[in-house]
């Protein structure tokens, strides 16, 4: 049977990002968009964004911090984030964010609130501690893109981050969570405000 696989994963490497022998193979014999569908090659792509983040914050003092406590600081950073919003957002238990939420506050990253008195909800606001990972995050992610355009150039990586973010604001506002940020023309960018 065959199965998609990783041939070289970057964290056996040393090498920048995407070194021209690392590659996600996924196995030809798949049929037709099981192959080569977006769903599967963002995920895979994910997956190895994830890894190589992970290789940066070793040796700093959020190296065992989870995926998932990831993701809940994401969302935290973006402003006074409920524990039953990003719940929502993430599609997963109020429990499970607020066990991610203990976690970043027993690292000092977040404090915890609730949202009104006598009520369940909590709110999540960034320590100092959070806003210094918070930028310690963004040079890295920075870093990363940096890695991503050696490989494409900086303007592919313009274009993959414009086609990206037309795709998830055209989702969200298909799904009413959000409306479109801006209108794009027909090649992929913002026209002025």
């Amino acid at each position: 049977m065959s199965v998609m696989r990783f041939y070289v994963g970057i964290s056996q490497l040393d090498a920048p990002f995407l070194h021209p022998y690392t590659s996600t193979m996924i196995d030809n014999d798949l049929p037709g968009v099981a192959r080569d569908n977006i769903r599967s090659l963002i995920y895979l792509f994910g997956s190895e964004l994830d890894q190589r983040i992970a290789a940066f914050r070793r040796g700093t003092p959020y190296e065992h911090v989870r995926a998932s406590d990831i993701r809940v600081f994401v969302y935290a950073s973006a402003g006074n984030s409920s524990i039953s919003e990003v719940a929502r957002l993430l599609g997963i238990s109020r429990q499970a964010v607020h066990m991610s939420a203990q976690r970043l506050k027993e690292l000092g990253v977040l404090d915890l609130t609730h949202a009104q008195p006598g009520r369940r909800d909590v709110l999540m606001q960034l320590t100092a501690k959070g806003h210094h990972a918070r930028q310690t995050a963004d040079a890295q992610i920075e870093r990363l893109e940096g890695e991503i355009a050696e490989i494409i150039g900086p303007e592919g990586l313009q274009t993959f981050r414009r086609t990206l973010q037309v795709l998830i604001d055209h989702t969200r506002h298909k799904h009413g969570q959000a409306p479109p940020q801006a209108s794009y023309n027909g090649n992929g960018i913002r026209p002025p405000a």
